[in-house]
């Protein structure tokens, strides 16, 4: 049953009855809606995904868990990091002399832009792993544990938010099941630095239920208090994740679609969210939080226009990863090629979606606010490359959406098409995507969910690369990602080994290098393609940001010049001059082969050495 004061849903998009059809065989369906509509549905599906997401215990440490244990540490060296990216959620505070600091430290690479910045500001997620490194630092079984408690706390608040708008029927109760059983959630349930975007999940789902609670409730009969509580959870949610500010969307959707009464009272009431959104995000600009200069990370505060740019880019490939497959990270990840083809189908499936879609949104209120929310969280997504980790906040408007429109289906409700041909499109669309989400998404949760240790050798060739240092300048002539090389002076403190007394970087990505010897200090690299080729590359300085033919950065004992661009103001080639013959013992060279590190020697006087595109290849 709806709560008073809701707009109903029609009369034929009615959730199943559990009434098996005249001669139908069994009693399954009785059973299913039973199941359905079961008091303790949110619990049984918490359990289930906390069970599907148990595989990402075997993941252990990865990447930036590193990384965030170290600067959340009292090891030496710590503190300046944790200066030098704000919070853990970061890599650049927008300081010239501190972005310079983590070249000279090797924690960035010699073409990072002056003034870079990328510092997130998420407060609340950071506590929780404050939380971690004071209890149980170097427990990685237990910091898993937690990120599952959240996962299970934001299934069984979800559950509760789709019964309070929808009723506890078969609509609710299958859009609860696909969004606990969501494949998309399982690279943030299993990585534990991901751990954010669910603390700000479930504070905004936590928040969601509160204010539609305090508004549905008779006008006699409203609670200030639970308006109050959805305004904190909010906050709360503000300071644990950027892609919480869709809520207000979700919020702002109920109050225009779903609410009843006056257009002005209902406004009024969802006002001080709104303007908690636009207080925080003030806040957060003016302490000097966000992303700037970065190609990777995107502010639509600070670049809007760059930001609008890749809205277009990047928005149908995190709807292809929301509605079906192949995961929205197939655009960076795959080749090069695979890009047009890939966007294009993109397109094609987010336009399946709007034209069977647009039938439901015509005459339901309660859609309606789910797609804005939705559509507000998917944009808000474009602020990085798209991944599916990114679609925690859109899911939660998806999944009661395609819900809907497959009982509509299912019930051959009136207000679907009457011509053969897009009432068909309307029924594949929603038996596909559905049936994707309640039979193919459960199947994957657990590989995705353990998805973040397909990047454990790094580890491994990251402990290699500091022991062929041997407190020596290690100088890396090529490498297949930048954390194979900024993550050599985390582990050294870490495990309580030698710090390379330099760390240089001449080139990372896969990038095809020629090396050339001009004089006993000097070494010539070819970057061909040039660098910043990839979107990934990007994190340290967008492409758009040319170094002209002759910068110059100048690092303690090597001077480093540009010499060469590229077509579209790339760089292309470069010249590093160390400060002694390239064969001093003071050096240790390495350089990426196949899938590891092996020894370099520079070569001799006037020759070029061809090396190969450093690749990962990922593996346990």
């Amino acid at each position: 049953m709806l709560p008073p004061r809701v707009v109903s849903a029609p009369a034929d998009s009615q959730p199943l009855s559990g009434q098996p059809a005249p001669g139908a065989r069994g009693n399954w369906l009785p059973r299913l809606v039973a199941a359905l509509e079961h008091p303790r549905l949110g619990l049984w599906l918490a359990a289930v995904a906390t069970l599907l997401a148990l595989p990402s215990f075997a993941a252990g440490f990865q990447l930036d868990d590193y990384v965030h244990r170290y600067m959340l540490s009292s090891r030496p060296g710590a503190a300046e990091l944790l200066h030098a990216y704000e919070s853990p959620f970061g890599i650049a505070n927008g300081e010239r002399a501190v972005n310079h600091w983590q070249i000279e430290q090797g924690y960035a690479p010699w073409w990072t832009y002056p003034d870079l910045l990328v510092s997130l500001w998420r407060p609340l997620s950071e506590a929780t792993h404050r939380f971690d490194a004071a209890l149980f630092p170097d427990s990685a079984a237990l910091q898993h544990t937690h990120n599952l408690l959240w996962l299970f706390a934001l299934v069984v608040a979800t559950t509760a938010l789709y019964r309070g708008l929808l009723g506890r029927n078969s609509i609710s109760g299958v859009a609860a099941v696909m969004f606990a059983l969501d494949h998309c959630h399982g690279f943030a349930a299993g990585w534990i630095a991901n751990r954010n975007v669910l603390v700000a999940s479930t504070f905004g789902v936590l928040a969601l239920h509160a204010y539609v609670q305090a508004r549905c409730a008779p006008r006699t009969a409203r609670s200030p208090g639970k308006l109050a509580l959805s305004w904190a959870l909010l906050a709360a949610a503000l300071l644990s994740g950027e892609g919480a500010a869709a809520i207000a969307a979700y919020m702002l959707g109920y109050a225009l679609f779903v609410e009843q009464g006056a257009l002005r009272s209902r406004l009024l009431a969802v006002l001080p969210h709104v303007l908690l959104v636009v207080a925080w995000r003030a806040v957060y600009t003016a302490i000097g939080r966000g992303a700037r200069f970065s190609g990777l990370y995107l502010d639509p505060a600070r670049e809007p226009w760059v930001f609008a740019g890749a809205v277009l880019e990047r928005l149908p490939f995190l709807g292809l990863g929301q509605l079906l497959a192949p995961p929205a990270e197939s655009a960076v990840f795959g080749p090069a090629w695979t890009h047009l083809p890939l966007y294009l189908f993109a397109l094609l499936i987010c336009a399946i979606a709007i034209f069977s879609l647009r039938f439901l949104l015509r005459v339901d209120g309660r859609a309606r606010a789910f797609a804005l929310g939705a559509v507000a969280a998917l944009v808000l997504g474009c602020g990085t490359h798209p991944n599916n980790r990114l679609l925690f906040f859109a899911g939660i408007g998806v999944m009661p959406l395609l819900s809907q429109l497959w009982h509509a289906a299912l019930m051959n409700a009136p207000y679907l098409p009457v011509r053969a041909w897009p009432r068909r499109i309307v029924h594949v669309f929603a038996a596909v995507s559905v049936g994707f989400r309640l039979f193919v998404s459960p199947l994957l949760l657990p590989i995705t969910a353990f998805s973040v240790a397909l990047s454990a050798p790094i580890a491994g060739q990251v402990r290699s690369a500091l022991a062929a240092a041997d407190g020596r300048e290690l100088i890396v002539v090529s490498a297949p990602e930048f954390f194979y090389v900024k993550l050599v002076p985390v582990f050294a403190a870490l495990e309580n080994k030698p710090v390379p007394e330099h760390l240089r970087a001449l080139s990372f990505g896969a990038i095809p290098l020629q090396v050339t010897r001009s004089d006993a200090r000097t070494l010539e690299l070819r970057y061909h393609g040039g660098i910043l080729g990839s979107p990934l590359l990007e994190l340290y300085r967008a492409r758009s940001l040319a170094l002209p033919i002759g910068t110059r950065v100048e690092l303690a004992g090597l001077h480093i010049e540009v010499t060469q661009l590229t077509a579209d103001g790339r760089v292309s080639a470069a010249r590093f001059v160390f400060a002694h013959p390239l064969e001093d013992p003071r050096y240790r060279w390495i350089r990426w082969q196949g899938d590891r590190y092996v020894p370099f020697a520079p070569p001799p006087l006037g020759a070029t050495v061809a090396l190969p595109p450093a690749r990962i290849r990922l593996g346990l």
